[in-house]
């Protein structure tokens, strides 16, 4: 359903994407997994259409997002890290807009189905508020709403859970995984590497814009040569803290 075929973006002198390649299948969360600067967002910028490969393919359900974004776009669902919301209209109304362009009959079915979302993901006492004064981690799920309210075979998520408080968080993980055991195909990136774990069914891990490893937890394992949890198994593929560093801050804390 998603498929990133030698996907590369170069920036000036930076090659923050460098010809990635993998494929999210139907019924399955993928997690998209690297240290900051790797080119996870981009790469998901590149899938949604909002960023021109400068080499290589990205499709949607067999739809290539630049010669057909619209029958791409169409079955996509997207939360970004940080999401854009016009603050000056309520969360009712901004959903209710995002509903009209997808053109979503008006009428009791739809208001249900939008209040439903909203109570399930505990924003509906704001929803006459005006966005302006919603919290990061209200936006978000507010974001997460807008997303789910035409009911996408695709979704992309970029830090869906990231400032959501934890009931929210086991909220959302249960749509989630409801969703994918309903079909659905889902792209999502995290920097908690618990949820990953727990969650996704296949992982892909990239460091300096190349896929460095991919599979399921025990395929990881292997590829790394050692058990352990993912968080482990993530610093040993990708470098873990500098210890000596470390304590040398440590030592001049000490002495201070």
């Amino acid at each position: 359903m998603i498929e990133a075929i030698q996907l590369t973006r170069v920036f000036g002198e930076l090659r923050a994407v460098d010809s990635l390649t993998f494929r999210v299948n139907p019924g399955e969360i993928y997690g998209l997994l690297g240290p900051n600067g790797s080119g996870k967002s981009t790469t998901m910028r590149m899938l949604l259409g909002l960023l021109r490969p400068t080499e290589g393919t990205a499709r949607i359900a067999g739809h290539d997002i630049l010669r057909e974004p619209v029958a791409a776009k169409r079955i996509m669902g997207y939360v970004p890290e940080e999401p854009v919301l016009p603050e000056t209209l309520t969360g009712w109304e901004f959903v209710n807009y995002i509903s009209d362009i997808w053109r979503i009959p008006r009428g009791h079915e739809r208001d249900t189905e939008i209040e439903d979302l909203m109570t399930l993901l505990d924003i509906y006492d704001a929803c006459d508020d005006l966005i302006e004064t919603y919290s990061k981690g209200m936006a978000r799920k507010l974001s997460l709403v807008a997303a789910l309210v035409h009911k996408p075979r695709v979704l992309i998520l970029d830090e869906v859970q990231a400032g959501i408080d934890p009931r929210g968080a086991a909220t959302i993980k249960e749509i989630l995984l409801g969703l994918r055991d309903r079909g659905a195909t889902i792209l999502m990136s995290t920097h908690v590497l618990e949820i990953a774990e727990r969650m996704c069914d296949r992982i892909g891990i990239i460091q300096e814009g190349q896929l460095i490893a991919e599979g399921t937890m025990d395929d990881l394992r292997e590829r790394a040569q050692r058990q352990g949890t993912l968080e482990e198994i993530f610093l040993s593929l990708t470098g873990g803290p500098d210890v000596q560093r470390i304590a040398k801050f440590l030592e001049d804390v000490n002495n201070d």
